[in-house]
């Protein structure tokens, strides 16, 4: 597939194919990001930005393929290929993670083919070769060695070398118990030399021992020797251990042979493992960066919303405190040049570079750092002019560097191009750099590419004013700050600051007032208009901010305030429910009481004294449904003391008010005391004392107390997520229900987290009325994770 073309220098793409190779896992994962060309078939881009987003899918569910401990094995297979060549037992070894990981693969994409079905694909494609596999691990050592096992010949010459090299240095040992032992050995060991079994002499002694002389040492006060005893045995040891080692030569090649066969099998082996840890390395430096899959428009604009330059972002990774500020980046088809104007050190540069990587990342089948719904073409070259390439080898000034360049870009550049073109007419007279710029502008224009310049040359800025295919934008400067905001600001041209920025530099104030004074009418009139803009826009953009935050507030509240008519709703069902519910039973009640009259009436004699009976128990039926007359007390502000009578209308609750604090008030009704809002409470009797002694000693009837029944309530409150305050009215309101329902204990689950929230809790708890105790949950019911309180319900 054929790959896009990047001409010039300073984009930073290999910057950029450095963070992808740092996520890949094998050696050929980062061969591949560092190599990555962009794709130039519209649906080759789709396809690969849509399998990066399953690969993001597959790391969410089931982390990363299993590729670790993988070494690159295609020098040895290209060695292998040649004939007659033998591979060593290291090289071999290499072969055996390659093979071991095409299961272990293929179970990873099984696990993840519903999120993931082009990975589980690629998985699924990979060769096996467990029977090369087995051959490899039956033959050889972790570090490369042939074992023993290797063949029946091997097997039993090795096992003969071994009883030979035991009786060889069992019989030289023999010696080390002679008469003479300490005057004629220079130290009690056997050693070997050339191969052979030899014992270290004294050189004085060395005529005392009858045998053969393979070395000496350093100092020439020892040799070693050979004893004639044992020549015979050596050589015995000498020919086995050529028959090993030939033996061990024929079980390599022809493990060789056995690679050599499946070579094309391992090189697809390989091949796949490349691609699964190229595609997953796009897919864990998108995870990295948030990034988002641009929508791929082939023929269309650019729209970046919110794009991070990637190489800024990583510095972040390393330096949370930094900034980062997001473009907005737009070039349409209709408009194809934006020229951006600017104070230095604004940004213009890096917008450049954004944009160019973007493009890149996208067309190698990466997602992008900028918001979601952005879109991109496919474009076949990406020219920049970035940076200054004078050459004094080339006898290049940096004008004549930027023609050269600019000339490649004009004979290349068609309706698939993207150029960039930073500091456009600049090195040289600014009359007839900007011309040249201008021309150069309206050459790539009618050549179809889509062009984004940055410059300084005000004619350039009133060519991209006037003319219907141009575009202005400028980097935002804060001329009260006197620091640029980093903000790309579209269809206004911006002045470049320079006095005011040499000033804040530290050049003297009288100089740049000269400086002043050396500049045109014209020029001065532009750039106070110029400011005068900047100041305008900026007042326009905090007004829309603060249109936006009332929107925003408003919003809100109407939503509070459509929540809040909902539950008053969803309560006022649940009281006509409950009403109904008891009205139907006291209704039945009635009945039943009235249809038991009848019959007795019917069967009874119908006496005097027998009617007043009836009609006493048909009054007393009618006043268990006749509402209870409220009591004649006038209500204020000022009876809402402790002692006096009050209802909880909202929980069906009447009691005595024990305690006022703040917004809160604690009412005990029977054996139960609850919490509740002061506003949800309302007199219906005096003070108790107050009653008292407005009554003399009259007795004063004890308030009705009415606890309604909570059917319903779960024994535990989960509050992962919610702030702090969030949490206390939760768990107020939970208490409440749980203590209506009977409960004994509730478990309140706030997770670990910071400890913010537990401690919400655990102080809300200390305090309340209807808690016993608290303490952690067991390891079963969430360890500190959870707390669980015990309610005064006895």
């Amino acid at each position: 597939m054929e790959a896009g073309r990047i001409w010039g220098r300073g984009i930073e793409w290999d910057a950029v194919r450095g963070l992808l190779g740092a996520e890949a896992q094998t050696p050929m994962g980062r061969e591949r990001a560092a190599g990555a060309a962009p794709l130039t078939d519209p649906g080759a881009v789709r396809s690969a930005i849509d399998v990066t987003g399953r690969a993001r899918l597959a790391l969410a569910q089931a982390g990363a393929p299993p590729l670790e401990a993988i070494a690159d094995i295609r020098p040895v297979l290209e060695r292998c290929r040649l004939a007659g060549s033998v591979l060593d037992g290291t090289e071999l070894v290499l072969i055996l993670p390659v093979l071991d990981c095409g299961p272990r693969l293929a179970a990873y994409g099984r696990g993840v083919e519903p999120v993931a079905p082009a990975v589980a694909a690629l998985t699924a494609s990979l060769p096996r070769l467990a029977d090369l596999a087995a051959a490899l691990r039956e033959a050889l050592e972790d570090d490369g060695s042939v074992r023993d096992g290797a063949s029946p010949r091997l097997r039993a010459v090795r096992r003969d070398l071994r009883e030979r090299r035991r009786r060889v240095v069992t019989g030289l040992e023999r010696l080390f118990a002679g008469a003479d032992a300490e005057r004629i050995l220079a130290d009690r060991f056997v050693t070997v030399r050339h191969g052979r079994y030899v014992l270290p002499i004294r050189a004085e002694a060395r005529g005392r021992v009858r045998g053969i002389v393979h070395d000496r040492s350093q100092s020439g006060q020892t040799v070693f020797v050979e004893p004639e005893s044992v020549v015979e045995a050596n050589n015995d040891l000498v020919q086995l251990a050529r028959e090993d080692e030939q033996e061990t030569a024929r079980v390599l090649a022809a493990l060789s042979g056995a690679v050599r066969e499946r070579a094309e099998a391992l090189a697809a082996l390989v091949e796949g493992i490349t691609e699964l840890d190229w595609v997953f390395a796009r897919a864990a430096l998108a995870e990295r960066m948030e990034a988002t899959a641009p929508v791929i428009d082939e023929r269309g604009g650019v729209l970046l919303r919110g794009a991070l330059h990637p190489l800024l972002l990583a510095q972040r990774w390393r330096d949370p405190e930094r900034t980062v500020v997001p473009l907005d980046l737009e070039l349409a088809r209709e408009r194809p040049v934006l020229v951006v104007t600017g104070p230095n050190a604004g940004g213009k540069t890096i917008a450049l570079k954004t944009l160019a990587l973007h493009v890149l990342l996208a067309q190698t089948g990466c997602h992008v750092p900028a918001a979601d719904g952005s879109r991109l073409p496919v474009f076949e070259a990406v020219h920049a002019i970035i940076g200054d390439d004078q050459s004094v080898a080339e006898n290049l000034s940096t004008f004549s560097a930027f023609v050269k360049q600019a000339r490649e870009i004009l004979d290349d550049a068609d309706d698939r191009a993207l150029v960039l073109l930073d500091e456009l007419g600049a090195g040289t007279d600014p009359d007839e750099g900007a011309a040249l710029a201008q021309a150069i502008l309206e050459a790539l224009d009618a050549q179809g590419a889509l062009v984004m310049a940055t410059t300084h040359l005000e004619p350039l800025k009133a060519f991209a004013t006037s003319s219907p295919r141009a575009r202005n934008a400028s980097v935002e400067f804060d001329g009260a700050t006197l620091a640029p905001t980093f903000r790309l600001v579209y269809d206004r041209p911006g002045q470049s600051w320079a006095l005011t920025i040499a000033a804040r530099l530290g050049l003297a104030p009288d100089l740049i007032a000269r400086a002043q004074g050396h500049r045109s009418a014209q020029s001065a009139r532009m750039s106070e208009l110029l400011a005068w803009l900047d100041a305008h826009t900026r007042d326009e953009a905090e007004r829309t901010l603060a249109i936006e935050r009332r929107e925003q507030e408003a919003a809100a509240r109407l939503t509070a305030a459509r929540e809040a008519e909902a539950g008053a709703k969803s309560q006022a069902r649940e009281v006509v429910a409950r009403a109904k519910s008891d009205a139907s039973a006291l209704l039945a009640d009635i009945r039943r009481a009235v249809a038991a009259e009848w019959e007795r009436l019917k069967r009874g004699e119908r006496s005097r004294r027998g009617l007043e009976e009836t009609r006493r128990r048909l009054h007393d039926a009618a006043a268990r449904v006749a509402p209870e007359p409220a009591p004649a007390f006038e209500e204020d502000a000022s009876a809402l003391v402790p002692g006096a009578a009050v209802s909880a209308e909202h929980l069906g609750l009447r009691g005595e008010l024990v305690a006022l604090s703040g917004a809160t008030a604690t009412v005990r009704s029977g054996t139960i005391t609850v919490r509740v809002p002061r506003d949800a409470l309302r007199v219906i009797g005096p003070a108790i004392g107050a009653a008292s002694e407005a009554g003399r000693g009259a007795p004063v009837r004890r308030a009705d107390i009415r606890v309604p029944e909570k059917t319903g309530v779960a024994p535990e409150l989960h509050l992962l997520g919610r702030t702090t305050d969030e949490a206390r009215d939760l768990v107020e309101q939970y208490l409440d229900d749980a203590f209506l329902a009977g409960l004994g204990s509730v478990r309140l689950v706030h997770g670990k987290g910071t400890g913010a929230l537990r401690r919400a809790v655990r102080d809300l708890l200390a305090g309340h009325p209807l808690v016993e105790s608290y303490r952690d949950g067991e390891a079963s019911e969430g360890g500190t994770g959870a707390t669980v309180a015990l309610l005064k319900v006895g």
